[in-house]
């Protein structure tokens, strides 16, 4: 056995070969198991049985557990079951369909899986899945809970036989290529390891950096380019073209979508503390603790870049089944997804462009990875910022794109549009706001509102996030520099200032220049 490697750039290079090998695996995965006719199926049956969920499990390759392909709600082998004493062992171990009646005024036990995913199961219907040739059974299909409360009888059974007969060939494939996954779990153990190793060997608990990377002219600026535009050199483009061959979002999914310095974590508390207020989240979610650390709220591309698949079906099985909070920095037309649910939604936050430059000149000059030169000047900067290219692009084609130029693939109700100045200085209306996109049919007390938008005053946050960071990775005494909307006031000059709000008029339109004015009709 080779000796363990002790230098940083050397576990970096091969925390990279094995994340592309890992690709290369899911890429396989993903063909042979047919995601998207996985989903359809959970998405379908409980319709038409009238239940209010469903799971599709193959046996593992041993024979002794049955794993999860998809379910409602759920996330691939989030649940893995023994074939000893359930009901899925059941109808495996004996070929049949088996069957759960409602009990009315019985008291049962919940099981382990009740327990791991809260949901109490009252009636059910497991049907064995068999080869296509009709020997082996290889897994089963579960319904459960017959929404009309009589439980699933002949007929239920007879329409789920027809609709896993179509379903058998790609079920069979799946149990035929599983042992891939042994592979990638030992890839997800080995970058696991790699991960922990390579950052003990850091003494500024920041994140890892990828070569190789790009600079400006002199040297400063680092950065990747992805679509042509540029990115900061932490996200591993590989990484993001992972996401957007493969990552669909869902229904529960909600993105906070923000240039950088508008507002981001701000809109982060909010938008978390509105959904701790109109959802019951169980014991050991992670939204109950209120962190809004990246480990909680999660940058997509950052998550998968410097932490790899573990970290992300981690994240994505503590969240499933509940509204699941994310952050992006992208232009609308670079989300890093393949397919976009028609129901998520996606919070965008716009900041006058003035104050957007000033906080972002004292930002990117103070981070530790980005290698801007502390000593770069105002009017430098705010050419740059005039110019355009900044990380993730320009910032008021940025802002065009989330208000004015929405793709086919999101409709303009799955947007809210939020003012930076408005999360500030009109604390009540703005919880309000995001309460009723979030949950139009829900009223919060005057008394919770009140709290909410408290606890989002900057002094507070910026206590609260010293005193219990959480998984928040900045030092909030350097990083939280003000909290004012109006700041640049102070910190432009007139000339400097009116060269931003050209742009802003020629650009946008209209006397308004914080926004386009079509982002708030009146």
């Amino acid at each position: 056995m080779s000796p363990a490697p002790t230098d940083a750039s050397e576990l970096r290079d091969q925390l990279r070969t094995a994340g592309q090998r890992r690709e290369e695996l899911r890429r396989a995965w993903d063909a042979a198991r047919n995601p998207e006719l996985m989903q359809l199926a959970v998405h379908t049956i409980p319709q038409l049985l009238r239940a209010e969920r469903c799971g599709l499990f193959v046996c593992s390759v041993d024979r002794t557990r049955a794993w999860l392909v998809a379910g409602s709600r759920l996330e691939e082998r989030q649940i893995d079951v023994s074939l000893v004493d359930t009901m899925v062992g059941k109808a495996v171990s004996t070929g049949t369909m088996v069957f759960r009646h409602p009990e009315p005024g019985s008291v049962r036990p919940p099981s382990g899986t009740e327990q791991q995913t809260k949901f109490a199961v009252q009636s059910a219907m497991t049907l064995p899945l068999r080869r296509v040739d009709g020997t082996a059974v290889i897994g089963a299909v579960q319904v459960l809970n017959q929404i009309d409360g009589c439980g699933f009888g002949p007929h239920d059974e007879e329409a789920l036989r027809d609709i896993v007969f179509f379903l058998q060939p790609a079920l069979e494939r799946i149990f035929d290529e599983q042992r891939m996954l042994a592979e990638a779990d030992a890839l997800d153990e080995r970058i696991a390891g790699l991960d922990v190793l390579e950052s003990s060997l850091r003494s500024d608990n920041q994140m890892r950096i990828f070569s190789p990377s790009l600079t400006d002219s002199d040297g400063q600026w680092l950065h990747h380019r992805w679509q042509g535009k540029r990115y900061p050199p932490f996200i591993l483009p590989e990484a993001t073209a992972a996401l957007c061959e493969a990552w669909d979002t869902t229904a529960d999914d909600v993105f906070i979508a923000t240039h950088q310095k508008v507002g981001t974590h701000l809109t982060k508390k909010f938008v978390l503390e509105v959904l701790r207020a109109i959802h019951e989240f169980p014991v050991g979610h992670p939204y109950r603790s209120g962190d809004i650390g990246h480990r909680t709220v999660p940058w997509p591309e950052v998550l998968l870049s410097q932490h790899g698949r573990t970290a992300w079906k981690t994240f994505l099985s503590r969240t499933a089944g509940h509204p699941r909070l994310w952050y992006l920095h992208n232009a609308v037309e670079d989300m890093p997804t393949r397919h976009i649910h028609p129901r998520s939604r996606f919070i965008v936050t716009v900041r006058d462009p003035r104050g957007a430059a000033v906080s972002q000149y004292h930002f990117w000059r103070r981070h530790p990875l980005l290698r801007v030169d502390p000593q770069i000047t105002m009017a430098a900067f705010v050419e740059r910022f005039v110019e355009g290219d900044l990380y993730f692009g320009d910032y008021h084609q940025h802002v065009l794109g989330w208000v004015r130029r929405l793709p086919p693939t999101i409709r303009p109700e799955q947007v809210l549009v939020l003012r930076y100045e408005d999360l500030v200085e009109e604390k009540l209306a703005s919880v309000q706001r995001i309460a009723r996109f979030l949950a139009p049919t829900m009223q919060l007390s005057e008394d919770r509102v009140a709290q909410i938008a408290a606890s989002t005053d900057f002094q507070t946050m910026k206590q609260e996030m010293t005193v219990r960071p959480g998984s928040f990775h900045f030092n909030p005494k350097v990083f939280f520099r003000s909290g004012r909307s109006r700041g640049w006031q102070q910190e432009l000059s007139p000339q400097l200032a009116a060269r931003i709000a050209d742009k802003s008029r020629r650009l946008w339109g209209g006397s308004e220049l914080s926004c386009p004015p079509e982002a708030f009709p009146e």
